[in-house]
């Protein structure tokens, strides 16, 4: 009982041990246009979720869902799947369109409508493509976003006056 050594532990800096399974998951990697420092992300309404009233951010939107009110995501993209139905406006950098829209699309750079898109509103983007079998009901406006361009009527000078004598009045001898 008194003669007894105290057990020694001893202390290692490798890891335990342990009987768990070790689970992996892959690690997905997103390019942004050759950008790897910054991931994008995706933001997702579900096809159970209605949500009224106005979606905004910066990030990339997929709506499976329904929405009503103004959708604006100005600097990336906004895809309405096939089961989406929006009653609303749209504000984005690019669109596209497989599912229901009722409400004007404006993209910065291009407006894409599928075979299974239906869009029943104006739309205004540089590019508008509208795919075999989509519907599309309203006004196309395709313009060329130029910032800082100086309109035509700014550059023109003043008409040039033809090169004629100066009118003088005639005396009666």
């Amino acid at each position: 009982m008194f003669n007894k050594k105290p057990e020694t532990i001893a202390t290692s800096n490798a890891p335990a041990v342990s009987n768990r399974p070790i689970i992996r998951t892959p690690i997905r990697s997103v390019s942004n246009s050759g950008n790897t420092s910054k991931a994008k992300n995706n933001a997702t309404i579900s096809k159970e979720c209605h949500i009224k009233g106005d979606i905004s951010g910066n990030d990339d939107i997929n709506i499976f869902g329904k929405v009503e009110g103004t959708i604006t995501i100005k600097s990336n993209t906004v895809t309405i799947e096939s089961s989406a139905k929006i009653d609303a406006n749209i504000f984005a950098k690019v669109v596209n369109v497989n599912g229901i829209v009722i409400g004007n699309i404006e993209a910065i750079e291009k407006i894409v409508v599928s075979g299974s898109g239906n869009v029943t509103g104006d739309m205004l983007a540089k590019k508008v493509i509208l795919q075999d079998g989509s519907y599309f009901k309203g006004n196309v406006s395709m313009v060329e976003n130029q910032p800082n361009q100086p309109s035509q009527t700014s550059q023109q000078s003043p008409p040039n006056q033809p090169n004629q004598p100066p009118v003088t009045p005639k005396t009666k001898p």
